[in-house]
């Protein structure tokens, strides 16, 4: 079991989420996807989804974020370049998805996000 994953312990999550009416389930599958085969997030962080944060004003987009648990926590230091580094792949993922013919891909952002562990029965 990760670290911060009993019932009731505070997670430490990087949430990803994009503002706005364009996103599409394709677009958020395919960068779960990216995030997933990222080699410098791979020791660092479970990729799973989660419901999406109700925002006033935000129009409907998926009802589900992506979010990066962090698998073992060492820091402040340790979330800011983890949140840098998810920042830059959201980049890259921009970049080829453009090169692919998407002229306007989603602007995903990434915040960490901590939050109580609801335990579910399921993830």
């Amino acid at each position: 079991m990760a670290q911060g994953e009993r019932e009731g312990e505070l997670r430490r999550i990087v949430r990803i989420s994009a503002p706005g009416d364009h996103v599409q389930e394709r677009d958020v599958t395919s960068l779960e996807a990216w995030l997933k085969g990222e080699p410098e997030l791979k020791d660092q962080v479970q990729v799973k989804r989660a419901p999406r944060r109700a925002e006033t004003g935000a129009p409907m987009g998926p009802l589900l974020d992506i979010v990066l648990h962090v698998i073992d926590w060492s820091g402040s230091a340790v979330a800011a370049t983890l949140v840098s580094r998810v920042a830059d792949s959201i980049k890259e993922w921009r970049t080829s998805r453009r090169a692919l013919g998407d002229q306007d891909p989603p602007q995903f952002r990434a915040e960490l996000d901590d939050e109580r562990d609801q335990h579910d029965g399921g993830s």
